[in-house]
Protein backbone atom coordinates (compact mmCIF):
# COMPACT_ATOMS: atom_id res chain seq x y z
CA UNK A 1 0.00 0.00 0.00
CA UNK A 2 2.78 2.68 0.54
CA UNK A 3 4.51 2.20 -2.45
CA UNK A 4 1.12 2.66 -4.02
CA UNK A 5 0.68 5.65 -2.46
CA UNK A 6 4.11 6.62 -2.95
CA UNK A 7 3.91 5.86 -6.64
CA UNK A 8 0.68 8.30 -6.88
CA UNK A 9 2.13 11.07 -5.29
CA UNK A 10 4.92 10.71 -7.45
CA UNK A 11 2.55 10.77 -10.36
CA UNK A 12 0.56 13.74 -9.33
CA UNK A 13 3.50 15.79 -8.89
CA UNK A 14 5.10 14.92 -12.26
CA UNK A 15 1.94 15.60 -13.93
CA UNK A 16 1.46 19.18 -11.79
CA UNK A 17 4.71 19.83 -13.08
CA UNK A 18 4.48 18.67 -16.32
CA UNK A 19 1.45 20.91 -16.97
CA UNK A 20 2.75 23.69 -14.95
CA UNK A 21 5.84 23.87 -17.54
CA UNK A 22 3.27 23.15 -20.61
CA UNK A 23 1.27 26.69 -19.80
CA UNK A 24 4.19 28.66 -18.68
CA UNK A 25 5.67 27.39 -22.56
CA UNK A 26 2.36 28.18 -24.18
CA UNK A 27 2.20 31.75 -22.47
CA UNK A 28 5.67 32.13 -23.54
CA UNK A 29 5.27 31.29 -27.08
CA UNK A 30 2.18 33.28 -27.52
CA UNK A 31 4.21 36.19 -25.86
CA UNK A 32 7.13 35.57 -28.19
CA UNK A 33 4.18 35.45 -31.82
CA UNK A 34 2.43 38.89 -30.01
CA UNK A 35 6.35 40.41 -30.08
CA UNK A 36 6.47 38.84 -33.12
CA UNK A 37 3.32 40.30 -34.61
CA UNK A 38 4.11 44.10 -33.58
CA UNK A 39 7.95 43.83 -34.74
CA UNK A 40 6.34 43.14 -38.46
CA UNK A 41 4.06 45.88 -38.29
CA UNK A 42 6.62 47.49 -37.58
CA UNK A 43 8.85 46.91 -39.98
CA UNK A 44 6.05 47.00 -42.34
CA UNK A 45 5.12 50.40 -41.30
CA UNK A 46 8.80 52.10 -41.75
CA UNK A 47 8.89 50.35 -45.10
CA UNK A 48 5.83 52.29 -46.42
CA UNK A 49 7.87 55.05 -44.87
CA UNK A 50 10.39 53.84 -47.72
CA UNK A 51 12.78 53.04 -44.47
CA UNK A 52 14.58 49.50 -44.13
CA UNK A 53 15.19 48.22 -41.12
CA UNK A 54 17.92 46.00 -42.81
CA UNK A 55 19.94 48.90 -43.22
CA UNK A 56 19.20 51.86 -41.93
CA UNK A 57 19.98 52.44 -38.15
CA UNK A 58 16.71 52.26 -36.44
CA UNK A 59 17.05 53.05 -32.28
CA UNK A 60 14.09 52.83 -30.01
CA UNK A 61 14.16 55.63 -27.00
CA UNK A 62 12.46 58.01 -25.44
CA UNK A 63 10.68 61.03 -27.07
CA UNK A 64 13.91 63.53 -28.24
CA UNK A 65 14.05 67.32 -28.71
CA UNK A 66 12.76 68.92 -31.51
CA UNK A 67 14.53 70.05 -34.98
CA UNK A 68 17.95 68.53 -33.10
CA UNK A 69 21.07 69.03 -35.55
CA UNK A 70 21.16 65.82 -37.95
CA UNK A 71 23.41 63.17 -37.01
CA UNK A 72 26.09 61.58 -38.61
CA UNK A 73 25.74 57.84 -39.62
CA UNK A 74 28.96 57.36 -41.94
CA UNK A 75 30.16 55.04 -39.24
CA UNK A 76 26.91 53.01 -39.03
CA UNK A 77 25.41 52.30 -42.62
CA UNK A 78 26.94 52.56 -46.52
CA UNK A 79 27.15 56.00 -48.07
CA UNK A 80 27.01 57.06 -51.44
CA UNK A 81 30.75 57.50 -52.85
CA UNK A 82 30.58 60.45 -54.04
CA UNK A 83 29.12 63.72 -52.15
CA UNK A 84 25.19 63.12 -51.41
CA UNK A 85 24.64 66.16 -53.31
CA UNK A 86 26.20 64.78 -56.54
CA UNK A 87 25.22 61.62 -56.06
CA UNK A 88 22.25 59.80 -57.84
CA UNK A 89 20.77 57.89 -54.64
CA UNK A 90 20.31 58.89 -51.35
CA UNK A 91 22.72 58.44 -48.06
CA UNK A 92 20.97 56.11 -45.56
CA UNK A 93 18.25 57.30 -42.80
CA UNK A 94 19.19 57.27 -39.37
CA UNK A 95 15.59 56.70 -37.54
CA UNK A 96 14.74 56.49 -34.13
CA UNK A 97 11.11 55.31 -32.99
CA UNK A 98 9.51 57.63 -30.50
CA UNK A 99 7.31 56.98 -27.31
CA UNK A 100 3.66 57.55 -28.98
CA UNK A 101 1.44 58.73 -25.80
CA UNK A 102 -1.76 58.36 -27.89
CA UNK A 103 -3.86 60.84 -25.99
CA UNK A 104 -0.94 63.35 -25.83
CA UNK A 105 -1.91 66.78 -26.92
CA UNK A 106 0.09 66.85 -30.37
CA UNK A 107 -2.04 63.47 -31.50
CA UNK A 108 -4.79 64.45 -30.29
CA UNK A 109 -4.37 67.65 -31.90
CA UNK A 110 -3.28 65.77 -35.11
CA UNK A 111 -6.18 63.45 -35.40
CA UNK A 112 -8.25 66.07 -35.09
CA UNK A 113 -6.85 68.23 -37.85
CA UNK A 114 -6.76 65.36 -39.78
CA UNK A 115 -10.42 64.86 -39.40
CA UNK A 116 -11.15 68.33 -40.09
CA UNK A 117 -8.91 67.83 -43.90
CA UNK A 118 -10.77 64.87 -45.07
CA UNK A 119 -13.96 67.05 -44.24
CA UNK A 120 -12.60 69.90 -46.57
CA UNK A 121 -13.67 69.61 -49.87
CA UNK A 122 -12.41 73.30 -51.07
CA UNK A 123 -8.73 72.93 -51.95
CA UNK A 124 -8.11 76.28 -50.87
CA UNK A 125 -9.16 75.64 -47.52
CA UNK A 126 -7.18 72.56 -46.80
CA UNK A 127 -4.01 75.65 -47.39
CA UNK A 128 -3.73 76.00 -43.22
CA UNK A 129 -3.74 72.55 -42.87
CA UNK A 130 -0.12 71.58 -44.61
CA UNK A 131 3.26 72.03 -43.71
CA UNK A 132 5.30 74.43 -45.44
CA UNK A 133 1.91 75.98 -47.30
CA UNK A 134 3.48 79.16 -48.05
CA UNK A 135 5.48 77.21 -51.03
CA UNK A 136 3.05 74.04 -50.99
CA UNK A 137 -0.31 76.16 -51.95
CA UNK A 138 1.22 76.81 -55.48
CA UNK A 139 2.03 72.98 -55.99
CA UNK A 140 -1.91 72.36 -54.65
CA UNK A 141 -3.44 74.96 -57.58
CA UNK A 142 -1.38 72.47 -59.94
CA UNK A 143 -2.28 69.34 -58.28
CA UNK A 144 -5.80 70.25 -57.97
CA UNK A 145 -6.60 72.99 -60.90
CA UNK A 146 -4.08 71.80 -63.46
CA UNK A 147 -3.43 68.07 -63.26
CA UNK A 148 -7.12 67.80 -62.49
CA UNK A 149 -5.77 65.26 -59.70
CA UNK A 150 -7.63 63.98 -56.21
CA UNK A 151 -6.74 63.48 -53.03
CA UNK A 152 -6.86 59.65 -52.34
CA UNK A 153 -9.38 58.15 -49.92
CA UNK A 154 -8.49 56.88 -46.19
CA UNK A 155 -10.58 53.64 -45.15
CA UNK A 156 -10.13 52.81 -41.70
CA UNK A 157 -6.72 53.25 -39.58
CA UNK A 158 -4.36 50.72 -39.28
CA UNK A 159 -1.61 51.98 -37.13
CA UNK A 160 -0.13 55.34 -35.89
CA UNK A 161 3.92 56.27 -34.78
CA UNK A 162 5.97 58.36 -33.68
CA UNK A 163 9.53 58.61 -35.71
CA UNK A 164 12.25 61.22 -35.53
CA UNK A 165 14.04 60.28 -39.20
CA UNK A 166 17.45 62.21 -40.15
CA UNK A 167 16.85 64.42 -36.79
CA UNK A 168 12.92 65.26 -37.63
CA UNK A 169 10.25 64.14 -35.52
CA UNK A 170 7.39 62.97 -37.54
CA UNK A 171 3.62 61.42 -36.23
CA UNK A 172 2.67 58.89 -38.90
CA UNK A 173 -0.48 57.45 -39.31
CA UNK A 174 -1.71 54.48 -41.71
CA UNK A 175 -5.04 54.07 -43.02
CA UNK A 176 -6.58 50.91 -45.81
CA UNK A 177 -6.78 52.06 -49.10
CA UNK A 178 -7.36 51.14 -52.59
CA UNK A 179 -4.17 51.83 -53.35
CA UNK A 180 -1.39 48.95 -55.18
CA UNK A 181 -0.12 48.78 -51.73
CA UNK A 182 -3.30 48.21 -49.85
CA UNK A 183 -2.82 51.37 -47.36
CA UNK A 184 -2.53 55.20 -47.45
CA UNK A 185 0.79 56.34 -45.30
CA UNK A 186 0.13 60.21 -44.21
CA UNK A 187 2.54 61.63 -42.13
CA UNK A 188 2.88 64.97 -40.38
CA UNK A 189 5.64 67.28 -39.32
CA UNK A 190 5.23 70.45 -36.87
CA UNK A 191 4.54 73.45 -38.24
CA UNK A 192 6.12 77.31 -37.01
CA UNK A 193 3.26 77.16 -34.12
CA UNK A 194 4.26 73.75 -32.94
CA UNK A 195 1.28 72.32 -34.21
CA UNK A 196 1.59 69.16 -36.68
CA UNK A 197 0.65 69.82 -40.00
CA UNK A 198 -0.13 66.76 -43.11
CA UNK A 199 3.06 66.52 -45.50
CA UNK A 200 0.68 67.26 -48.17
CA UNK A 201 3.11 65.85 -51.18
CA UNK A 202 3.72 62.79 -49.73
CA UNK A 203 0.00 62.17 -48.98
CA UNK A 204 -1.10 62.98 -52.19
CA UNK A 205 2.15 61.31 -54.64
CA UNK A 206 2.42 64.86 -55.85
CA UNK A 207 4.35 64.95 -59.06
CA UNK A 208 6.01 68.24 -61.59
CA UNK A 209 3.74 66.51 -64.26
CA UNK A 210 0.72 64.19 -64.59
CA UNK A 211 1.91 60.95 -65.46
CA UNK A 212 -0.34 61.59 -68.40
CA UNK A 213 1.43 64.53 -69.65
CA UNK A 214 4.72 63.11 -68.68
CA UNK A 215 3.89 60.00 -71.01
CA UNK A 216 2.42 62.35 -73.52
CA UNK A 217 5.24 65.12 -73.76
CA UNK A 218 7.63 62.69 -73.37
CA UNK A 219 9.93 65.24 -71.85
CA UNK A 220 13.77 64.76 -72.48
CA UNK A 221 14.35 66.82 -69.59
CA UNK A 222 14.33 65.18 -65.56
CA UNK A 223 11.02 65.28 -64.45
CA UNK A 224 10.34 65.21 -60.67
CA UNK A 225 7.77 62.43 -60.20
CA UNK A 226 6.35 60.02 -56.93
CA UNK A 227 5.32 56.76 -58.20
CA UNK A 228 5.70 53.19 -56.80
CA UNK A 229 8.60 51.16 -57.93
CA UNK A 230 9.32 47.42 -57.74
CA UNK A 231 12.18 45.25 -59.88
CA UNK A 232 10.77 43.95 -63.21
CA UNK A 233 11.43 42.53 -66.66
CA UNK A 234 10.43 44.30 -69.46
CA UNK A 235 13.13 45.17 -72.37
CA UNK A 236 11.89 46.96 -75.44
CA UNK A 237 12.29 49.90 -77.67
CA UNK A 238 16.08 51.64 -76.72
CA UNK A 239 16.20 49.16 -73.91
CA UNK A 240 15.75 46.15 -75.28
CA UNK A 241 19.35 44.97 -74.08
CA UNK A 242 18.79 43.23 -70.43
CA UNK A 243 22.42 42.52 -70.05
CA UNK A 244 23.48 46.37 -70.31
CA UNK A 245 19.83 48.07 -68.34
CA UNK A 246 18.05 47.27 -65.09
CA UNK A 247 14.53 47.87 -65.53
CA UNK A 248 12.03 48.88 -62.78
CA UNK A 249 8.17 49.40 -62.45
CA UNK A 250 6.81 52.80 -62.23
CA UNK A 251 2.85 52.77 -60.70
CA UNK A 252 1.08 55.74 -60.74
CA UNK A 253 -0.78 56.04 -57.25
CA UNK A 254 -3.84 55.04 -57.94
CA UNK A 255 -2.75 52.36 -59.72
CA UNK A 256 -3.80 53.46 -62.65
CA UNK A 257 -0.62 54.16 -65.23
CA UNK A 258 2.31 52.94 -65.11
CA UNK A 259 5.75 53.10 -67.10
CA UNK A 260 9.26 51.14 -66.92
CA UNK A 261 12.05 52.70 -66.35
CA UNK A 262 15.88 51.79 -66.71
CA UNK A 263 19.68 52.36 -65.34
CA UNK A 264 22.64 50.65 -66.91
CA UNK A 265 23.80 47.79 -64.85
CA UNK A 266 26.98 47.61 -63.06
CA UNK A 267 26.86 50.77 -61.67
CA UNK A 268 26.87 51.79 -58.42
CA UNK A 269 23.06 53.16 -59.11
CA UNK A 270 21.87 49.92 -60.34
CA UNK A 271 23.55 47.71 -57.26
CA UNK A 272 21.63 50.30 -55.07
CA UNK A 273 18.80 49.99 -56.80
CA UNK A 274 18.65 46.44 -56.57
CA UNK A 275 19.13 46.09 -52.72
CA UNK A 276 16.69 48.53 -52.24
CA UNK A 277 14.41 47.08 -54.18
CA UNK A 278 15.16 43.71 -53.11
CA UNK A 279 12.73 43.01 -51.07
CA UNK A 280 9.50 43.80 -53.28
CA UNK A 281 9.65 40.96 -54.40
CA UNK A 282 7.06 40.00 -57.57
CA UNK A 283 4.08 41.56 -55.58
CA UNK A 284 5.09 44.82 -53.81
CA UNK A 285 6.20 48.49 -54.44
CA UNK A 286 8.43 50.83 -52.81
CA UNK A 287 7.46 54.77 -52.46
CA UNK A 288 10.31 56.58 -54.44
CA UNK A 289 10.57 60.46 -55.43
CA UNK A 290 12.50 60.60 -58.04
CA UNK A 291 13.74 62.48 -61.12
CA UNK A 292 12.98 60.38 -64.57
CA UNK A 293 13.55 61.33 -68.64
CA UNK A 294 12.75 60.06 -71.52
CA UNK A 295 15.44 59.57 -74.05
CA UNK A 296 15.83 61.57 -76.94
CA UNK A 297 13.75 60.99 -79.82
CA UNK A 298 11.98 58.48 -77.57
CA UNK A 299 10.25 55.47 -79.55
CA UNK A 300 7.37 55.11 -77.32
CA UNK A 301 5.76 56.50 -74.66
CA UNK A 302 6.16 53.83 -71.78
CA UNK A 303 10.08 53.55 -71.94
CA UNK A 304 11.88 56.11 -69.70
CA UNK A 305 15.32 56.89 -67.74
CA UNK A 306 15.51 56.88 -64.30
CA UNK A 307 17.60 59.66 -63.66
CA UNK A 308 17.92 60.06 -59.78
CA UNK A 309 16.16 58.70 -56.56
CA UNK A 310 16.16 61.69 -54.71
CA UNK A 311 14.49 60.03 -51.66
CA UNK A 312 13.36 56.41 -51.33
CA UNK A 313 10.41 56.85 -50.28
CA UNK A 314 7.34 60.03 -50.99
CA UNK A 315 8.15 61.87 -47.69
CA UNK A 316 10.69 64.28 -48.62
CA UNK A 317 12.04 65.90 -45.31
CA UNK A 318 13.74 69.21 -44.32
Amino acid sequence: MGVCITLCVCLVLTLFVGWKWYFESLASRTTLIEMGRKAETRIRELENLGLSTNDAKTEVEPMAPVNQPNTSVADTVPQPSSGAKDSLFPPESKIKELTLAETSDDVVQALALLDQYWKTTEWKDRIPLVVDSDRVKALMKDFYETQGASDPMPGGMISKARYQINGTEILYFSYTSSRPTGTLEVAMLRGPQGKFLIDWESLTGYGEMSFQDFRSKRSSKPVALRAYVRLFEYYNFEFSDSKKYLCMKLTLESGESSVYAYCERGTEFSHWLETDLASTGPNGFKGYLMHVSFPPNAQSNQCVRLEKVITPRWLALP
